[in-house]
């Protein structure tokens, strides 16, 4: 093998080259002049099929001093990469540049890189590195000629609109059209679609079809014709948005009517903003907040003939109604309750909400407590108030705690009652009670008893008794009692209460 080395000094630069047989192998990198510069440093063309050459790149060499250089010569060391660019030699002053193009035409399917080099008057030289890939390309198959598989439709729009054309075919591509009206080959009609200027009413009536060549042959497609209708009246508003009024959570609906000639766009706006989607004569919020009360609506109608803008309509949005439980009192406390008795105290729930309050359970917790009055599934409007009796019976002497627990949709559920009380172990004491006998005919009377002056009294008779006295074994020690008596008619009428009169029980 012969190795032949070449020095060469230009300038502040020394390259060295060594040819092994036929064979350009670059030792160490040119050093580029200090005062020019080539762009890009490097050019790759990648993969380039054999016996092909590859679409031009662009370099362009920069004087950089401050003064003239001449450029005397172009070369690249590979037949393959192929520069061209201004005749030489060509003078730069400073900061000009000389701009050309190299191409990559590889002869075999090998890689191949080498380099462009720039020579100048005062000796230096600057370079820059070329890469490639040659590749080897099947033969190509015979050329199928063109057929057209969809023909274009004929169209048919208003004055000042446009019309679309298209063609389908099938064959060998790449494919050339022309596109014609009547017989004139239309100017830049050149793709397999053509869309018109804006109409007139004089292009109706107009033919136009495609011929479709490729290298196989041609085809001329069938002709479509172009109908031109005068043109469009512009959108009348008929029927204005109205205003809506709803609850928060709620949608709200907007709607426009208009004449004029179709098609319509339509493009609704919230405020000044215009709403993405909102391209229909009507239009429906999402779920409203409070935050857009107050918001205003209206629609831009728009045809080929022009446009109009809607009235706005106001939303109005109320605050959503809420559900809430409230127990009076809140909490209740029995006192000392002998033990085995039972004792009762009433307490109010009201819906204080403004929606519906359902209740879904009830609850009870504390030995010897119940309630009633308040059940699983009542529902109570807003305002509305049930009774909620809750009793006590206690079976020791221990203090007794618990709650009532109520369970509902309304926002504070759960809603507890505190409750209290403890039991008195009995001690046997009666009080003797006796009346006058009543002034009416009557056939018995009830005799009631309380712990409060004036009630609430409870019953103590089971049944009206037809004397005018009655003993109450019922009493605890330590305990006042209020005692009060109505009288019972044939009918069954019950009077009123009687005087009130109490026992203090040791």
């Amino acid at each position: 093998m012969r190795t032949n080395n070449h020095i060469y000094r230009t300038g502040h630069t020394i390259l060295r080259r060594v040819i092994v047989g036929g064979l350009l192998l670059a030792v160490s990198a040119f050093v580029h002049a200090s005062q020019t510069g080539v762009t890009p440093s490097s050019l790759n063309f990648g993969s380039q099929a054999v016996g092909t050459a590859s679409a031009p790149m662009t370099v362009q060499l920069t004087n950089y001093s401050h003064n003239q250089i001449q450029v005397t010569g172009v070369a690249s060391s590979l037949s393959q990469f192929v520069f061209s660019g201004p005749a030489l030699p060509v003078t730069l002053n400073p900061g000009a540049s000389l701009i050309g193009s190299v191409k990559f035409g590889p002869a075999a399917a090998q890689t191949y890189g080498g380099r462009l080099m720039f020579t100048f008057n005062t000796g230096w030289k600057a370079s820059a590195y070329l890469s490639g890939t040659g590749v080897q390309t099947q033969v190509p198959a015979a050329a199928v000629s063109p057929s057209i598989t969809t023909q274009p439709l004929g169209r048919t729009v208003t004055a000042g609109q446009t019309a679309a054309f298209s063609v389908a075919v099938t064959g060998t591509a790449p494919f050339s059209y022309q596109w014609y009206k009547n017989t004139t080959p239309i100017s830049g009609g050149t793709s397999s679609s053509y869309t018109t200027p804006a109409t007139t009413v004089s292009d109706s009536g107009a033919l136009f079809n495609a011929i479709v060549t490729n290298s196989a042959g041609s085809v001329t497609s069938a002709s479509a014709t172009l109908t031109v209708n005068a043109a469009s009246a512009p959108p009348a508003i008929t029927t204005q948005p109205i205003s809506r009024t709803v609850t928060a959570g709620q949608t709200a609906a907007f709607s426009v009517a208009n004449t004029g000639t179709a098609p319509f766009s339509y493009q609704w706006y919230k405020n000044t903003t215009a709403i993405s989607g909102a391209t229909s004569s009507s239009y429906t919020t999402p779920a409203t907040t409070t935050s857009d009360n107050g918001a205003l609506f209206k629609a831009i109608v728009t045809n080929s003939a022009g446009s109009v803008t809607s009235a706005s309509a106001t939303l109005t949005v109320n605050a959503a109604p809420t559900a809430s439980l409230t127990v009076n009192p809140s909490s209740l406390a029995f006192g000392t309750v002998t033990i085995g008795a039972k004792s009762t105290v009433p307490a109010t729930v009201t819906n204080s909400g403004t929606a519906s309050v359902t209740i879904s359970n009830v609850s009870i917790a504390g030995a010897g407590f119940g309630a009633s009055g308040v059940s699983t599934g009542q529902i109570l409007a807003p305002g509305q108030s049930a009774s909620l009796s809750v009793t006590f019976t206690p079976s020791t002497t221990t203090g007794v705690t618990g709650n009532v627990t109520i369970t509902s949709n309304a926002t504070n559920s759960p809603t507890a009652v505190s409750l209290t009380g403890s039991g008195l172990q009995t001690v046997s004491h009666d009080v003797v009670l006796s009346w006058n006998v009543s002034t009416s005919p009557v056939v018995g009377y009830n005799v009631y008893r309380g712990q409060v002056s004036g009630g609430p009294y409870t019953k103590v008779t089971s049944a009206p008794v037809s004397v005018t006295s009655d003993v109450d074994s019922t009493v605890q020690s330590g305990s006042t009692y209020y005692y009060t008596v109505t009288s019972i008619d044939s009918s069954n009428m019950e009077s009123g209460f009687s005087n009130e009169t109490s026992a203090i029980i040791p």
